[in-house]
């Protein structure tokens, strides 16, 4: 009895694997390959929008300040400032001081703003400080403050020290607070 119950759970175990094998393969005629590559290409599509959602329509803020320090025949602070903050900001004042050990200030630059429209960066000629007639075997402070109002109208203040001395050139990059969404 039991080599009977053996060969009839075989033969049936091998009529369901056919059934299966004819399914897939039914399966496979009716799903062209072509339509399979038409649904990664939407999937891709639908995760581009998701991502591009984050990027320009969720209400985020975020400045960030990148400062360039070179040193030639004399000193050269190259300042750009970033919205990369999804809604413009307003009222923006930058300043930059260069100050040596006596803690006295150099040379200092102020930039104003009315607004800085979203995804937007700002640098150029005025906001560029070019010392000369001062020792580059000394050491400095670069101090850079920034004051903005965000979309919402709360006012921000940020303030970084970069101290330079023997360096040739430095990048400093100053991410104003982290960013800050607003749902």
């Amino acid at each position: 009895m039991s080599e009977e119950y053996d060969e009839e759970m075989e033969e049936e175990l091998h009529e369901r694997s056919q059934e299966i094998g004819e399914f897939v393969v039914e399966l496979t005629e009716k799903i062209h390959p072509l339509r399979v590559a038409l649904a990664g290409v939407i999937l891709i599509i639908l995760l581009g929008a998701l991502v591009s959602t984050w990027y320009w329509v969720i209400p985020r803020d975020d400045v960030e300040i990148d400062i360039l320090y070179l040193q030639r025949n004399g000193h050269v602070v190259l300042a750009e400032l970033t919205n990369d903050g999804s809604r413009e900001i307003r009222d923006v004042t930058l300043t930059i001081d260069f100050v040596d050990q006596e803690m006295t200030v150099l040379d200092s630059l102020t930039v104003t703003f009315d607004s800085i429209p979203s995804l937007t960066s700002v640098s150029g000629d005025k906001m560029e400080l070019d010392l000369r007639g001062y020792s580059v075997w000394e050491e400095y402070t670069i101090q850079v403050q920034i004051e903005w109002t965000d979309f919402r109208g709360s006012e921000n203040q940020e303030q970084f020290i970069h101290v330079v001395s023997e360096q040739v050139t430095a990048k400093f990059h100053n991410d104003c607070k982290e960013v800050t969404w607003f749902f």
